[in-house]
């Protein structure tokens, strides 16, 4: 082997070992915990994007898109109301043994550009739904962390084992969802985003 070839060697072996870790938390499963304080539920879900924090933020923003590639989100509209307030009405549905329950879900969101969504429901099918999301910069992307506090309705009659299961499939699901939609969107040019932003 010629001193060329060696350090071409090199070179391949340093980029390969080197893009180990991406590939590795690219494909990362999401880390999903739900507890049950009666009559609460508190979600906490996290994964690391391949993303830069900008990019990470303007896809967890393109409302429109959501049901386009997120499991059970079947539509939502959208109003901004100012730079950083935008109020959401969202239609999903979730699987709850056998059968397929519509949600419906009013939410008013606080942003703050690349590193916050602050949620809260208005109106809908949920006693109270509430929390955030937020954006970290790491080595790997972006870290998306989503934490959540949920109270059912007295009339909806689903035992608190089965919430607790229902929601923890549905998050993982759903994160898991986003994972793919990130991998596709992570060479992607987004004018809003400069490159490393």
């Amino acid at each position: 082997m010629n001193a060329l070839s060696a350090s071409r060697f090199s070179l391949m072996v340093f980029l390969l070992l080197s893009s180990l870790p991406v590939a590795a938390h690219a494909n990362e499963k999401p880390v999903v915990r739900v507890e049950h304080v009666d009559p609460l539920f508190n979600v906490h879900s996290s994964i690391i994007l391949p993303l830069t924090p900008c990019n990470a933020y303007r896809l967890l923003t393109d409302y429109k898109s959501l049901p386009s590639y997120i499991p059970g989100m079947l539509q939502v509209r959208h109003k901004r109301i100012s730079p950083t307030r935008v109020d959401i009405w969202q239609e999903g549905e979730v699987e709850v043994l056998f059968f397929r329950v519509k949600l419906v879900s009013s939410l008013e969101m606080e942003e703050t550009p690349d590193q916050r969504i602050v949620f809260r429901q208005t109106g809908g099918d949920l006693e109270s739904y509430s929390g955030e999301w937020n954006l970290s910069k790491t080595p790997e992307g972006t870290e998306v962390s989503y934490n959540a506090t949920i109270t059912l309705k007295q009339q909806q009659f689903i035992p608190a084992f089965l919430a607790k299961t229902v929601l923890e499939n549905e998050v993982r699901v759903r994160f898991e969802a986003l994972a793919r939609e990130s991998s596709k969107r992570k060479n992607k040019a987004v004018p809003e985003c400069p490159a490393g932003k």
